[in-house]
């Protein structure tokens, strides 16, 4: 019978290990290396991106935002309605498992961690160690299985970016075909994406499938003539086997149940695409639903593709006034940097919100232990 449950104290106990010994690194350099990587990355795609918006651009861009006014409050609304749909897919997937776990509960916990995903250069790892973290303490939901659900969430959101640039790349060949795709490489790059997205989501699927994977991967690790990884895998073999329990249960399901999990991811997709075209059209910027897609979808693409800089900064700003630019927008460049400044100032909201939200649930979880201790 599957659990039911509005508490912690109602599901699964949790299930873990003692805490893995951290290995001492033996290359001290490479951390420092990295992050300077990254840093180089994300200072020359803002770098190009200040190359190509000049001082006039933003004090035009800056006259549209003003004339808009109070109306750009509502752009903050299609994030929330994303959340709330990436958080009734996972809720789906963990009702597969055996948890029911609170809706709101799971809305709650991606608004905090929203603000690691957008701030955080790797912002989207991050936020995936945040949330196995966090829906193990606060609904005792095994890590193990946890982990196993945020790999199916993973692979359900990739899957259906796939279909998401699919679509784009059909509206951008037809227009190709009737001549107005100025750029005959634009639909290359949008096949392109939905065919990578479509191979990474269809492999991580295929891998999760394979019910005995971890297990097996434990064992290829155990053989390894390392005596601290040796230890660190046998004290954590029952954790592997509980991981293919999961996906195999998921697997287990109905099919009609297991794609009505991935229902709310696609449709997330879809109202991400709603707020550009929003943004685009309080703006006045004459643009239809499919262009909109289309910049949203390649956008997506690119955040994805440099993962490591936080919030696609500067990579995903410059590509949005460039397709404007493509679709033969007047002023591409003004009306481009204002959509960019409106939705950046949307990321600040949701961050800041994130965080307040993370620190104050996390204060009133301390005053209640404090009472009952």
């Amino acid at each position: 019978m599957r659990a039911a449950t509005e508490a912690a104290s109602e599901t699964k106990p949790l299930v873990t290990n003692a805490a893995p010994e951290r290995p001492a690194r033996s290359d001290r350099g490479a951390l420092p290396i990295a992050r300077l990587a990254r840093l180089a990355v994300t200072a020359v795609a803002v770098l190009a991106l200040f190359r190509l918006v000049r001082p006039d651009d933003v004090r035009r861009a800056t006259v549209l935002i003003r004339a808009v006014g109070w109306p750009l409050g509502l752009v903050l609304l299609p994030t929330l309605v994303a959340l709330g749909l990436d958080a009734a897919g996972w809720r789906a997937i963990l009702r597969e498992l055996g948890y029911l776990v609170p809706w709101r509960r799971l809305l709650e916990l991606r608004l905090s961690v929203e603000a690691l995903v957008l701030a955080v250069p790797g912002g989207s790892l991050a936020g995936e160690a945040a949330k196995l973290a966090l829906l193990s303490r606060r609904w005792s939901v095994p890590a193990t299985t946890a982990g196993a659900t945020l790999a199916l969430t993973k692979a359900h959101l990739i899957s259906t970016d796939a279909l998401y640039l699919g679509a784009a790349a059909i509206w951008l060949a037809l227009d190709a075909a009737a001549g107005r795709n100025a750029v005959s490489w634009l639909p290359a790059v949008a096949f392109g994406g939905a065919a990578l997205t479509a191979v990474v989501g269809g492999g991580l699927f295929l891998v999760l499938r394979r019910a005995a994977l971890a297990s097996r991967i434990a064992d290829l690790l155990g053989r390894l003539p390392v005596t601290r990884l040796r230890g660190w895998i046998a004290a954590r073999r029952g954790g592997f086997a509980d991981i293919d329990e999961a996906a195999r249960t998921f697997f287990a399901a109905p099919r009609a149940r297991r794609l009505l999990c991935a229902v709310p991811f696609m449709m997330e997709w879809l109202v991400e695409g709603a707020e550009t075209l929003l943004i685009l059209r309080l703006l006045d910027v004459p643009i239809g639903l499919a262009e909109a897609l289309v910049i949203d979808a390649l956008g997506s693409l690119l955040r994805v593709l440099v993962f490591f800089v936080p919030a696609g900064l500067g990579v995903q700003d410059a590509a949005t006034i460039l397709l404007l630019r493509h679709f033969g927008v007047p002023d591409p460049i003004a009306l481009g940097t204002a959509a960019v400044v409106v939705k950046r100032t949307k990321e600040v909201f949701w961050i800041v919100a994130g965080a307040s939200l993370f620190v104050g649930t996390r204060d009133s979880r301390s005053r209640s232990n404090d009472r009952r201790t």
